[in-house]
Parts: C-alpha cells; structure tokens; sequence
C-alpha cells in the first residue's frame, strides 16, 4: 500500500466512507473525516510484486492534482421540499424501523449496575462530537469502555489495516471488471477511472474494493490544522483521562474479513446499481450526517421503495449488510456480553450497528437485558 500517496490515500478513505454509508456505514476502521460505523486510511491497494504494471500506474496517478471542495445535498430534506406527500409515507416508514430512532441506550438488569450503549461516528463534524451531556454523564459512570477499534487512528493500526486490506483486495485471477455486464462495463470503467484507478488496476482488485471506490469522494480534504479529532476517537480520549479501562469489541482482521466476505455477485450489483444511479457520494455523507445529528440513523433503513428509486435504495445492499453488518454485529455481541454482566460499561459503536431486529439493541434485548433509549 506504500505505492499511493498520502493525498490519495485521504482520498480513498472519503470514498470508502461514502460506500459505508450507502451500505450501511458501521465500520471506524477505514475513515478518516467520516460517518455510522467507523481511523485510519482504506488506501488503494497496491497490487503484489508480481504487477509492477499496475503499481506504476498507481504511482503515477497519485501524482495526480488538487481536490476541489465541494458540499452535498441531504436527501431527507431535499426530498422534503420537493416531494411533501412523498417524504411523509417515507417518514412513516422509518419510524417503524426497530430502534431506529436514538443513539444512547441504558441496559439493565435487576441488581446490577447500568451500562449504556451509544451509537457513535467516525466523523470530524463539530456536532458529530459535541455529545449531549446525557452522553458525557454515562461514560464517566462508565468503568470499562468497549470500542470497535481502539488506537485505531495509531501509525500501528493503520500499518496492520492497510496490509491487510493490501492481501485481501488484491485479485490474483485479475478479470474483475468482466463479472460487470456488458451494457454497463465502459460507464463503470470510466466511474472507477475518475476515482483514481485506471482499468489495468480495476482488473486486478476484488469487486468488493472496487465497489467501494467507486463511491470515492472528490471533496479535498479538510484544511491543514482542523481537527481532525473523530467522535469515535474523543470518546476513546475521554475514557482514558477518566482513568476507564478500554477494550476492544473486533479486531482488524475481523473487520476487514467481514469486508471481504461480500461476494461478488453482490459487488457486481453495487458497481452496476452505483453507475446506473449516478448517486454523488457527498450526497449521501450529507444525508448521513444530517439523520445523526437528529439521532434518526435508522431511517437509512428505510430508504427503499418508489420514493427512492433511482436515488438511493437500500434493498439492492441487503446481502452487503447481511455480511458486514448483521455478522460483526454477532461477534461484538460475543464480547459485549462479558463486559456488560459486570455492569458499569459503556459501548461505542457505529450507530447503523443500532437499529433493526439485528442490530445490538435488539440482540441485547433478546440476551436478557432491559435496553432503554434515553436520548
């Protein structure tokens, strides 16, 4: 992965979150100014020694010029404006998806102490991470806090994600872009191109890389001496001043096996839906971050259906999320459960880990605990 620049490294890293959040955005690992789920950079992977060809293309194109900036439009509310009745059956929808609404959660058992559970995002946005005072009360009740990744905006992380996802992105068989159909392999080829990776490459990563970079933002990246602290990240800061143990619910292997376990059948689908759509990726970040901000991430669920058609629709991902989300979800369960019968506990997650009958929320239900939204 060392073959791509820094530059574009950031850049991979805004289009992977934008994937995430088209596909359910429940990762910390592989994002550095993102959203729900979610750190180091995904770098575009590097092929093995065996493709020098391919390297050299990469090193070339990471020579590449500036990013424009550029803003989104939040779809929720533009499909307010325009379409009233339109956005009220939707509205209506999404306020039956399970848990959808909230992103703090008490868990309970009768004689023992409380644990929370907070959905959170790796994101730099100001309001991402001005937590409610709710928030901030918890974690400091909070003795052990479990994370998805901790440390995992360190040089030591990042090195491990970037070669792991260097091993599993690369696709020794090559021919990836010929899985594409043929009615729109050129639009895809030319979408993947635009992101940064000429055809030669595409051909010999994995459909599942190549899905997601597809949706690679071309936003620059936020101006030297921002911060550049992530929610995610300040609530690993916090629980170490206050003296907190911090443990951690995956490991990077587990994120990014999860990542590789979508097939390609299912990535074929999300390159050939992303180039049919032509959704922008700084569409979707705005409209993610606009649903968090009013703790309503489960109304992604719900983007579905005619309202949607053509935009954004979630039913085209069900085995994405079904192999990224709803797996990880069961082994963060697996650790969570240790942790919260000890109680004094607070888990921070990507908040699309919350909702839906397979979200925690509903599986730590079901293990025997009251979980109750409190903000």
């Amino acid at each position: 992965m060392a073959t791509w620049s820094t530059r574009n490294g950031g850049r991979a890293q805004r289009g992977f979150r934008a994937a995430l959040i088209v596909l359910g955005l429940a990762t910390t690992t592989f994002s550095s100014a993102s959203a729900a789920e979610d750190a180091p950079a995904i770098p575009t992977p590097a092929p093995s020694d065996d493709a020098p060809a391919a390297r050299g293309a990469a090193e070339t194109q990471a020579q590449g010029g500036q990013l424009e900036p550029c803003a989104g439009v939040d779809l929720v509310k533009a499909l307010q404006a325009s379409d009233p009745a339109g956005f009220a059956a939707f509205e209506d929808a999404a306020r039956n998806v399970v848990n959808g609404q909230g992103l703090l959660w008490r868990i309970e058992r009768p004689g023992g102490r409380p644990s929370y559970l907070f959905g959170t995002m790796h994101s730099t946005d100001a309001q991402a991470k001005d937590f409610d005072e709710l928030v901030i009360r918890a974690l400091a009740r909070s003795h052990v806090v479990a994370i998805e990744l901790p440390g995992a905006s360190t040089r030591r992380v990042a090195g491990e994600l970037r070669r792991l996802v260097a091993n599993r992105s690369y696709r020794p068989t090559g021919g990836a872009l010929r899985l594409l159909p043929e009615h729109v392999r050129p639009d895809v080829e030319r979408r993947i191109a635009q992101a940064g990776i000429p055809p030669g490459v595409a051909n010999q990563l994995q459909p599942w890389y190549l899905a997601l970079a597809l949706s690679r933002s071309t936003c620059a990246a936020a101006p030297n001496g921002s911060d550049t602290e992530t929610a995610d990240g300040r609530i690993e800061r916090l629980a170490h001043e206050q003296g907190s143990d911090v443990v951690a619910l995956e490991t990077p292997l587990e994120q990014v096996e999860a990542l590789a376990s979508v097939p390609d059948g299912v990535a074929v689908r999300m390159l050939k839906d992303a180039a049919e759509r032509g959704m922008k990726p700084e569409d979707v970040e705005s409209t993610i971050t606009g649903l968090y901000r009013t703790r309503r991430i489960g109304y992604l669920l719900a983007m579905r259906g005619p309202t949607w058609a053509g935009v954004f629709d979630v039913d085209g991902y069900a085995d994405f999320l079904s192999a990224f989300i709803t797996r990880r979800n069961a082994s963060m369960l697996d650790r969570a459960l240790p942790i919260l019968s000890r109680g004094e506990a607070f888990l921070a997650v990507g908040a699309l880990h919350l909702p839906g009958p397979s979200g925690l929320v509903e599986m730590i239900r079901r293990s025997g605990y009251l979980v109750t939204r409190i903000w």
